[in-house]
């Protein structure tokens, strides 16, 4: 088990990284970190976290987790289910029944009796308010007659008692409108499925693929281009606050394997992708281009 240890510990110093910058990534103690150096596995809270510490600190250190595991796999011990103890809870005893309920049902009777009243009141007092018919006002089905107009000097008589006729406007030309052009479909950002640790989301509406990442906290990261086994693109450790974008041209599939997801904020095509719900060991977000 000395070879694990001298190996994550020598990733370590090439990273110029030190116990605590570890403790603080992984969120491991660094007293199980020393005990993985030192090759004493027994120190650590159980066989079932063995796996778990190893890979989270060859991902720290910007180690490949399968082949780091793969190399030392005869010598991990394995893991056991623990029994999961679930503790009783002790049932809630009955509140004792509020007191003065029948004084507040006369109180809610008494308001509601006044609310009637009042409503009563408003409504006489708009009947009273409403005008009597009198003889000034015209009836609905009366005709109505046009005022007559004096015949004088300046207006011209016309044989058999006809009004003159107005002349007729000529309607003004209006210009063709032009032909609405169609909006640029917009992208869009959909997820599918999770199958264990891979995350599968669906692109549309976008020709190439445009991905920001934004480190909140350290996190490897290896981007690949059409698959797991397509072309890799990038791979590094981010610490907080770098940012890096890349361009994927005339890709149909990109592939991001990360170590710690919920350290990372993620933007596709200017469409932003959650990962704070994700888990902290090694995560693979697969995205797939659709027209």
């Amino acid at each position: 088990m000395n070879e694990l240890g001298e190996m994550l510990k020598e990733a370590r110093i090439k990273k110029d990284y030190t116990l605590e910058d570890i403790q603080k990534t992984t969120k491991i103690q660094k007293r199980y970190l020393e005990a993985i150096e030192e090759g004493n596995l027994d120190a650590l809270p159980g066989h079932f976290y063995a796996r778990a510490f190893v890979k989270s600190y060859a991902e720290a250190v910007g180690l490949d987790p399968e082949v780091v595991l793969g190399q030392v796999k005869a010598e991990l011990p394995t893991p056991t289910v623990e029994e999961h103890i679930v503790p009783l809870r002790r049932g809630r005893q009955p509140k004792a029944p509020i007191q003065g309920g029948r004084w507040l049902s006369r109180v809610l009777l008494y308001l509601f009796a006044v609310l009637i009243l009042f409503v009563i009141y408003i409504a006489v007092s708009e009947l009273d308010k409403t005008p009597d018919a009198g003889g000034d006002q015209v009836s609905p089905n009366a005709p109505m007659m046009p005022p007559e107009v004096e015949q004088g000097a300046d207006t011209p008589a016309t044989p058999d008692g006809q009004s003159p006729t107005p002349p007729s406007a000529e309607p003004t030309p209006t210009a063709p409108h032009a032909a609405a052009e169609p909006p640029a479909p917009s992208a869009a950002l959909s997820f599918v499925q999770q199958q264990n640790n891979i995350y599968r989301y669906e692109l549309t509406g976008a020709k190439d693929f445009s991905i920001a990442i934004q480190a909140t906290g350290s996190c490897w990261l290896r981007v690949l281009k059409n698959g797991q086994n397509g072309e890799k693109v990038d791979e590094l450790t981010m610490t907080p606050g770098m940012q890096k974008e890349w361009t994927l041209t005339g890709a149909q599939e990109a592939w991001i394997r990360l170590g710690s997801a919920p350290d990372v904020k993620i933007t596709v095509n200017g469409l932003a992708l959650d990962t704070s719900q994700m888990k902290r060991s090694s995560q693979i977000i697969a995205i797939t281009l659709k027209p």
